[in-house]
């Protein structure tokens, strides 16, 4: 719930106004992606291992690769826009 909703706000800062509607469906193809991924990959470990608490760790890759992925996100540009904010409005 919570981290859903700050990286769409995270998201909807970075992205260009007059394309929003474009990276918001890519947004949301990568997410309904990420709901079929993950049950099917604890899926297939547990299947293969036999015991569900592996399927269950096996999701860690899931969020490793996310973490990493994030690590290359170049915000730059919307932290100086948020002390320009600040600046503005002090």
């Amino acid at each position: 719930g919570g981290i859903q909703a700050i990286s769409r706000s995270l998201y909807g800062k970075m992205v260009p106004k007059e394309n929003a509607n474009e990276f918001f469906g890519f947004y949301n193809i990568f997410g309904k992606f990420a709901a079929i991924m993950g049950p099917f990959l604890m899926a297939i470990i547990t299947q293969a291992t036999g015991h569900t608490r592996n399927g269950i760790l096996s999701l860690i890759i899931l969020f490793v690769i996310g973490f990493l992925c994030l690590t290359r996100v170049d915000d730059t540009n919307h932290k100086a826009s948020v002390i320009k904010n600040k600046e503005i409005e002090s």
